[in-house]
């Protein structure tokens, strides 16, 4: 890169990190707002992959640019191997976002930290020669694709994304009150990043650099946009922030202690395990982890927002399938209570652990008696794994084995990989066949849910709802 070039690149990455600033009096911890380069960069490499997750962007401008830009470089190299990633070592969601916090910047995208011993924040689904071969095409990538000036073009949104950011931050993020609560890690840095390719799709992460240093990270999803288009953040996006840095807390708790939790987490987990895969929480301690994220996302908000805002918060948390929310919030406010007795979240755990045993136990006798009125799919048109699915084909059918709730269904899902709706889904007459007109194209992959976290609409006539189910097929090509 020529001298210009970088001390422009410079100048950007400066105007893209807003000074830190105290969320609240001089006790708290600082915060800091940015819009991050390695985010984007990643995102942008597994979007072109076609990952659903990163291919879900509400800023149409940008996501507009995006594609416009590196479109043809969906052959490259980088996403290739990001697509192989995926199909073999399930990298997706915070497995992306956990490599790029662990990159010092996107100049040499070189890591923070030597990965032997592995480190302790870096996700398992990537290995040290994985990541090390993705790096490699990644540098190839920022050298073919010319992102670097993709940032140079778009300083202006990311400093109202970053400022208006930071606006709904500064009075209400209360940073105090995870030391408090937790005990633990008092020289933590709290980062703050919207991820503007990632829509809903959100996530909370740490990495230590070298020196012992730990760098907390809420990487929100912006999926709100004013009137023109530009990024809007909104006080109801507050508890998701909280959950995001939470998980940096929380985790390692359930980490900790995963000889105690793991029994009764298995037996949870295996009625509600597609429930909890649709929203990409793939096995007991993932859902454990997030159960504790959820309970402590409740207490703050009874701490701060009062009991109604807590109530609907652990409604919100049963409605995604975390039924058990309300009750361990509960829980967690005889923790508040016994403070001389309980210094750190973690010397709770042992409580905790008895939680979940006896939940575990009444769990399985309640869900026992529910299946046998919960409805299940029968068949599907195109057949479910698909892979030479005609592109002519004008609609899906799915058919159940007891008539649905009328006028009631959830196909969730987004991105490219998305089918094309050309008309309203129905119930036949005696409400046991859905159909939804569609519109495919040839040589294609397809990706959907059939209800997915709090979406459960389908649901049997006496309301019972479906177990999520993932829905992929691949249509043939065009003959030639």
């Amino acid at each position: 890169m020529n001298t210009t070039a970088a001390f422009l690149l410079m100048v950007i990455l400066a105007a893209l990190s807003p000074s830190a600033h105290s969320a609240e009096g001089s006790n708290a911890p600082s915060l800091q707002v940015k819009v991050d380069p390695r985010v984007e960069l990643l995102s942008l490499i597994f979007r072109l992959a076609g990952n659903p997750e990163y291919s879900q962007g509400k800023v149409a401008s940008y996501t507009q640019d995006a594609d416009q830009q590196f479109g043809r470089f969906r052959n490259h190299a980088v996403v290739s191997l990001a697509q192989e990633l995926r199909r073999t070592r399930g990298v997706s969601y915070d497995a992306v976002m956990s490599l790029a916090v662990h990159l010092k910047d996107i100049e040499g995208l070189d890591l923070a930290v030597p990965l032997d011993p592995w480190p302790e924040d870096l996700d398992g689904r990537w290995s040290p020669e994985s990541v090390n071969n993705f790096l490699d095409a990644a540098r190839h990538f920022l050298r073919d694709t010319g992102f670097k000036k993709f940032l140079e073009q778009h300083q202006k949104l990311y400093q109202t994304t970053a400022t208006r950011m930071q606006a709904m931050l500064e009075k209400s993020a209360h940073l105090e009150w995870y030391q408090s609560y937790f005990g633990e890690r008092s020289s933590a840095r709290f980062t703050a990043v919207p991820g503007l390719l990632n829509g809903g799709s959100c996530y909370g992460l740490r990495c230590r650099n070298a020196k012992g240093q730990e760098a907390l990270y809420c990487i929100l999803g912006v999926w709100k946009t004013d009137s023109e288009g530009q990024p809007e953040f909104t006080p109801d996006m507050l508890g998701t922030v909280v959950h995001e840095f939470c998980h940096s807390f929380a985790n390692p708790i359930i980490d900790r202690h995963e000889a105690e939790l793991a029994v009764a987490g298995e037996k949870i987990f295996r009625h509600v395990a597609e429930r909890m895969r649709a929203q990409a929480y793939g096995n007991a301690a993932t859902m454990l982890r997030e159960s504790l994220v959820r309970a402590c996302t409740v207490r703050f908000h009874q701490r701060y927002d009062g009991s109604e805002a807590a109530r609907r918060a652990a409604q919100s948390e049963a409605s995604r399938g975390f039924v058990w929310t309300a009750d361990l919030a509960k829980l967690l406010a005889e923790y508040e209570a016994q403070r001389d007795k309980y210094p750190t979240l973690d010397s709770f755990a042992p409580r905790l652990a008895e939680f979940f045993t006896k939940y575990a136990k009444d769990f399985e006798k309640q869900q026992t008696a529910l299946a046998g009125k919960r409805p299940k799919v029968v068949s599907m048109t195109p057949a479910n794994g698909g892979n030479d699915v005609s592109a002519d084909l004008a609609e899906i059918k799915v058919v159940f084995d007891r008539p649905m709730r009328d006028g009631s269904w959830a196909m969730c899902g987004g991105g490219p990989h998305y089918p094309e709706t050309s008309g309203k889904p129905k119930y036949d007459p005696v409400r046991t066949t859905w159909t939804v007109p569609v519109k495919l194209k040839p040589d294609w992959s397809y990706e959907f849910w059939l209800n997915s976290g709090k979406f459960d609409a389908f649901r049997s006539a006496e309301g019972v709802p479906l177990d999520s189910v993932h829905v992929t097929f691949k249509t043939a090509a065009k003959p030639k």
